[in-house]
């Protein structure tokens, strides 16, 4: 096993229900048929209900459909199939293997195990969970939201969308012949969500739950899908708050997305245009780009999405691989203008007019910590001895411990300005009152294969959920190798933290917890107030404090300028990689005043080559 695919084991561990038997007590009605699922544990089950119809066929890359109706009770007892994606717990050789399937239109409920009197007497609220993973990897079966139900009286939705280019993609033939608006978008995996939240409004009555108090909530690809469906004028009424935990608010460029890329290949997004052209040379049809280039030319707008069409999704993920740019970000929404507003993510955000909403948004303190570990040019990477001779790959040892801590820092630091502080502020300045800010400190890691995982790991991306779905941290491999001698910390943290998460769903406000026991949270404040947000951290270290530290790009720049860990080609160097992907691009403006203009003008050729390594 390659130790990248160990480690994105241990974070996000796949824990589900072994109950397998019905139970009559859960039989429930929907809208398109009876469905019956399981108890386990105290908490009531519908595992792979359908809410949209295969999307396959003449429906790929089409808006999502309803589903074809049923008469006998559904049993929902297990988990369907993710949506089609690369192996992420593959083999080490990056041989291109995939799992999952096109047929991925489900959602499970987890909800408490109530009555049917009680189902009509108390609604109670409703959580939508949208996974992360880049938007090309995961699933919704990795999360098992059992103690969010049973702590803290709340319906967990999990659901799953179309990923990579089968759920984002933009070509013009796509858009010829009868097709609607949001066929036409490409934003294909948004609308499953959208398709996902109408599913809920119409149906979780039947299971205790409150349709007008749904809190939608992810984390990283799953909080950009969350600040997506905030900035879609087509979701309007469909959730009242929103959590997002480590995302981006970037959106991907319409002209790009259908365009040939640029002679030294530098393009923030994934084209279209680019990926036929690969699969051209795949199928025979021509012998290069070039030859594809003039052959897709005299292809006809029939054709083109004939030939789409007829590919496998293997070979489409293989095009797709073939034909990432150079900087290109993590795959993300288009303002298409209908599906997500022209004016993207920001633009919503910036709307005086937008219906405000509650919104809980955070970061971890060490988000680039994760990526940084799993670079070659950053960590070195061998084949350990004794006990860790399973792992055929692993770290062995971070190559410049100073350097590498002063990059983790700066780039985790420009992910909350962009993502939490940023957002936040403009929210908060544009009439949204209830903006609720965190930041996730854990970091309590122990000494694997004699390298410390506090220094290498810390308050890592996509470390808080095993505390927000802790069903992890009672697993003998979590308890073992990440949590250590601190379980009974960070059992105490993830009580804290549904406490929090709980009392916003119920609510709109985080307060002291549903518990009403904890440290008040606190607004982020308004323009002439104190900005503050919560630390949410383990009690041996901080524990719950609240903190003024925030973050603004001139104070981010200021630190970096006169950072002593690097010289001045170091910062320069720094500067250019922390800025590097599609989305993040500093202004001009910015690059100009940095360092007195004395980072314009050099060459940053080698750099561009240290940030296009591969990590698949």
């Amino acid at each position: 096993m390659p130790f990248h695919s160990f480690l994105i084991f241990i974070i996000a561990t796949l824990l589900t229900g072994c109950g397998l038997q019905t139970d009559q007590a859960t039989q429930r009605s929907t809208d398109y048929g009876p469905i019956i699922g399981t108890t386990d544990s105290g908490v009531h089950i519908w595992r792979g209900i359908p809410f949209a119809a295969p999307p396959v066929g003449a429906l790929r890359w089409r808006a999502p459909q309803p589903p074809s109706p049923w008469e006998i009770p559904l049993e929902t007892l297990e988990f369907a199939s993710s949506c089609f994606q690369g192996q992420w717990l593959g083999t080490s050789d990056g041989d291109g293997e995939f799992t999952g399937s096109e047929d991925c239109l489900y959602l499970n409920i987890f909800a408490p195990p109530l009555s049917e009197a009680e189902r009509r007497e108390q609604k109670v609220p409703v959580m939508v969970w949208i996974h992360g993973g880049g938007n090309t990897i995961g699933s919704a079966s990795t999360y098992d939201p059992s103690h969010l139900v049973r702590d803290q009286n709340v319906i967990v939705v999990t659901v799953q969308y179309r990923l990579s280019s089968l759920g984002w993609l933009r070509h013009p033939a796509l858009r010829d012949g009868p097709t609607t608006p949001s066929d036409d978008s490409g934003n294909y995996g948004t609308l499953d969500t959208i398709a996902a939240l109408r599913f809920v409004q119409d149906n979780i009555g039947s299971f205790g739950g409150d349709p007008n108090n749904v809190t939608i909530f992810g984390e990283s690809a799953g909080a950009h899908n969350v600040a997506a469906l905030i900035a879609s004028p087509i979701s309007d009424g469909l959730f009242h708050k929103a959590i997002m935990q480590s995302g981006i608010v970037s959106v991907g460029d319409l002209n790009a997305a259908e365009s040939d890329y640029p002679e030294n290949g530098v393009s923030g997004t994934l084209s279209s245009q680019e990926i036929l052209y690969r699969l051209l040379e795949a199928s025979d049809s021509a012998n290069n780009r070039l030859q594809a280039s003039l052959l897709a030319a005299e292809m006809s707008p029939q054709d083109i999405a004939d030939f789409f069409r007829a590919q496998t999704p293997a070979a489409l993920l293989t095009a797709e691989r073939s034909a990432r740019p150079k900087r290109q970000g993590m795959t993300r929404v288009y303002p298409d203008g209908y599906v997500v507003r022209a004016d993207g993510i920001a633009g919503a955000l910036q709307d005086p007019d937008r219906t405000p909403i509650p919104i809980l948004v955070g970061s971890n303190r060490d988000e680039s910590k994760l990526f940084n570990a799993m670079n070659p040019q950053l960590v070195e990477w061998g084949n350990p001895d004794g006990l860790w001779s399973v792992i055929d790959r692993m770290p062995l040892a971070i190559k410049r411990p100073e350097y590498y801590q002063a990059m983790s820092e700066y780039g985790s630091r420009f992910w909350k300005l962009r993502a939490v502080d940023q957002v936040a502020r403009t929210l908060t300045a544009n009439g949204h009152d209830d903006v609720f800010v965190y930041r996730f400190d854990w970091d309590d890691l122990p000494v694997i294969a004699d390298l410390d995982y506090k220094a290498l790991i810390g308050a890592a991306h996509a470390l808080e959920l095993l505390f927000l779905f802790p069903e992890a941290l009672e697993n003998p491999i979590i308890e073992q190798f990440v949590i250590g001698d601190y379980a009974d910390d960070a059992q105490t943290l993830s009580e804290q933290m549904r406490d929090y998460w709980g009392a916003f769903a119920h609510t709109g406000k985080p307060g002291k917890g549903l518990s009403d026991t904890q440290l008040a949270w606190t607004r982020w404040g308004q323009q002439t107030a104190v900005e503050t947000f919560m630390i949410l951290d383990g009690q041996s270290d901080q524990g719950l404090i609240l903190s003024d530290a925030t973050l603004t790009t001139d104070s981010l720049l200021a630190a970096l300028e006169s950072d002593q860990r690097f010289d001045l080609m170091g910062r320069c160097k720094a500067l250019y990689s922390l800025t590097y992907r599609g989305g993040d691009e500093l202004s001009n403006q910015d690059w100009e005043a940095f360092a007195g203009g004395q980072c314009l003008d050099r060459d940053y050729t080698a750099t561009a080559l240290s940030m296009e390594w591969d990590d698949e």
